[in-house]
């Protein structure tokens, strides 16, 4: 039954867009998407001991707040592509406001980002117990963190640390 419960899941889950990809790696191939997607949904599932009935509430409103976190993402991202085609301009000259603005932006969203993920955290207190609710945060933060790893070291690699090489 659970594993007939994920895999449901995971098909509604399909569409949910995983994280924003940034102009160096490109857009995602979509089967490796709904392969992570899939992926992600099972594990979560897994590591945070939902039942059937947390789940069919859960990931509903899990899909909605990162909706809206991509929303600002890609906001984030229109204005450093602003900000990068400004500065491909070798005649333009920005000014102490333009900076200021820019700055003022990308610091709202990141804040407006953050405030999200700490209310969903709270909000979804009403499906979630308090230690499934610590666990979403933890699931979260090493889920996305291990993506970023695999995106930029994909051969599995670890990359040098910049530090000053000794004679």
């Amino acid at each position: 039954m659970k594993k007939v419960l994920i895999f449901i899941i995971g098909l509604f889950l399909t569409g949910a867009t995983l994280m924003a990809q940034d102009d160096f790696t490109g857009p995602m191939d979509p089967d490796r998407r709904e392969q992570m997607e899939s992926l992600r949904i099972w594990k979560m599932t897994e590591f945070l001991d939902l039942t059937p009935e947390q789940a069919k509430r859960f990931f509903p409103r899990l899909k909605e707040y990162e909706a809206r976190i991509h929303e600002n993402m890609n906001k984030q991202r229109d204005i450093m592509k602003k900000i990068y085609e400004l500065g491909k301009d070798k005649d333009y000259k920005a000014t102490d406001k333009e900076v200021k603005e820019y700055a003022w932006q990308l610091a709202n969203l990141e804040k407006d980002i953050a405030e999200q993920k700490a209310k969903f955290v709270i909000d979804i207190g009403d499906v979630l117990t308090e230690n499934q609710q610590l666990k979403f945060i933890v699931f979260d933060n090493r889920f996305r963190n291990r993506l970023m790893r695999s995106i930029y070291q994909p051969s599995g690699h670890r990359m040098k640390s910049p530090r000053k090489e000794r004679n």
